[in-house]
């Protein structure tokens, strides 16, 4: 009977032993750096209520979760950490005096084409600082974030860090309405990426009276709209506009009548009539985005460009560049070297919850560009899941995939140099498997990593397993010698061989005793 193999997932990947081992150890080495700073390890569920990730993101993030219906329960497989471990922390750690310092580590599941070095079920491991504001927790975010890198050895690589402040604050000064803003925070890596034409036709598609054909979008059309009173109200100061709308009902001897003020009536006809066409606010934003987006570099030279820029918009920062440079200073406390950090004001990080700081680190020498982890601040997230107070946050998360491509090709950890099986028992006939057995157990015991021969193969091809699966050594068994005490030790390298007790065996295996010479 023919049968038809099952094919692997697109977009996931097996994770073989020598795969595993590394990400134990990188896993080992971070956990480590999180702790050293007081968080402590949580898990949360694969699987969730879809709502949780929708409070914040919306709706457009439904084409990316694996969202589903069962049982009447609209569910999804977590996309990322920071909402389940915030909504982890309201069900269970309320009590805990603030801050909460939390870590986790876990696969994380979102629908996107696969690309190279990009798939559907990846790792992520990260922390949460929960109860904390200012710079201060900001700095050690950042500090966290790149003492775990360098303690996994590596130095070349770039900080970048940014806060969607100072964007934020420029769409408030513009009073876009929610769903325009919404898609504009969204759209500050392609207009990047991809360029400001992408997102003009981008745009177009959700808000069709937006012109991108003109240089003149946005401006009023003299030879049609003049006749409007609508257009003539939108040109107008608001004062003047709520006057003007006054003395037209009162030359028409028309009388508002509702369970409203007049003056409520009137300002939310003003309210509609300004905002009715946002065409030149969007070229606005555009125009202000492209340029934010280009300032990337020095600290110091960047805070005073993105300074200009607000200046020559008429604005006055009074938020993002001062809360930058206060998270600059802290950073000097953490002895950071700042020929690894850089502005960059372009960064959005895709997520609409972060409202305040937020960096990326990339590598910077191997001719790719890989992002090694990302991660901001989100103060409003925590009362948006349910929380009765406001509860600051801020973390980040690793790519635990791109941190093992980056330690593998840097040669700072390779797929050989873990040995698993440090020792191989076996005996010189099948009469003494009971006795390989006994010995393995006892190594086991006392710390060792042992395997027996389980298929009663010679010793010749013991060895030669032994050689292909990299075990450092062997130990013969013979039942002829079972009354004494101590066991053969082969190296399997060298090929040479010593009697040895068994608390002897441990030593020279974990080298404690330094090399000795084998007698034959």
């Amino acid at each position: 009977m023919q049968t038809v193999k099952v094919e692997r997932v697109r977009g996931v990947n097996d994770i073989l032993p020598s795969t595993y081992q590394i990400d134990q150890q990188i896993k080992s080495i971070l956990s480590r750096n999180f702790e050293s700073y007081g968080y402590q390890p949580i898990d949360v569920p694969l699987i969730e209520y879809t709502e949780l990730y929708l409070k914040k993101s919306g709706e457009d993030i439904i084409s990316r979760l694996y969202d589903f219906i069962y049982r009447n329960r609209r569910l999804c497989l977590r996309p990322e950490f920071t909402a389940s471990v915030v909504r982890a922390y309201l069900d269970n750690l309320q009590e805990v005096p603030l801050p909460v310092r939390l870590y986790y580590t876990g696969p994380v599941f979102r629908y996107e084409q696969p690309q190279k070095e990009r798939y559907r079920q990846f790792t992520q491991m990260g922390i949460e600082l929960i109860g904390a504001t200012g710079a201060i927790a900001d700095g050690e975010v950042i500090s966290l974030a790149s003492q775990g890198l360098g303690r996994l050895g590596l130095t070349e690589y770039q900080t970048f860090i940014g806060h969607v402040g100072v964007l934020n604050n420029f769409l408030d000064h513009l009073q876009l309405n929610t769903r325009l803003r919404s898609f504009l925070l969204s759209q500050m890596e392609t207009l990047r990426t991809e360029g400001k034409e992408v997102v003009k036709n981008r745009l177009s598609e959700i808000y069709p009276a937006f012109k991108k054909d003109t240089s003149l979008a946005g401006e009023l059309d003299t030879n049609t709209t003049n006749k409007k009173i609508t257009d003539i109200l939108q040109n107008l100061e608001e004062n003047e506009a709520r006057t003007a709308i006054f003395e037209l009902l009162e030359s028409m001897n028309i009388e508002l009548t509702s369970t409203r003020a007049p003056e409520e009536i009137v300002d939310r006809l003003l309210v509609k009539i300004k905002h009715q066409d946002q065409t030149k606010e969007l070229n606005q934003a555009l125009e202000f985005m492209t340029e934010l987006s280009q300032l990337k570099g020095e600290p110091q030279a960047i805070l005073k460009e993105a300074e200009k820029l607000l200046s020559g918009y008429n604005l006055v920062d009074d938020y993002g560049l001062a809360q930058l440079q206060d998270i600059l200073k802290s950073l000097e406390a953490f002895n950071i070297d700042k020929n690894l950090i850089s502005l960059d004001l372009g960064i959005s990080r895709g997520l609409q919850y972060y409202t305040g700081m937020v960096f990326e680190i990339y590598d910077t020498k191997l001719g790719v560009e890989r992002k090694l982890c990302g991660g901001g601040r989100y103060d409003d997230l925590v009362i948006s899941l349910g929380s009765k107070q406001e509860i600051p946050a801020t973390g980040f998360s690793y790519m635990m995939e791109e941190l093992r491509k980056e330690l593998v090709e840097k040669a700072h950890l390779s797929f050989n140099n873990y040995q698993f099986v440090e020792v191989l028992v076996v005996g010189l006939s099948r009469q003494d498997y009971s006795d390989s057995v006994r010995i393995a157990e006892k190594l086991r015991q006392l710390g060792l990593r042992v395997e027996t021969d389980v298929i009663g193969r010679d010793i010749q091809n013991n060895i030669e397993y032994g050689n292909q699966q990299k075990i450092p050594f062997l130990i013969i068994l013979n039942s002829a010698e079972k009354q004494d005490s101590k066991v053969l030790l082969q190296n399997l390298d060298s090929g040479e061989q010593k009697k040895l007790e068994l608390h002897e065996v441990v030593n020279q295996v974990r080298n404690i005793k330094g090399n000795t010479n084998y007698q034959k």
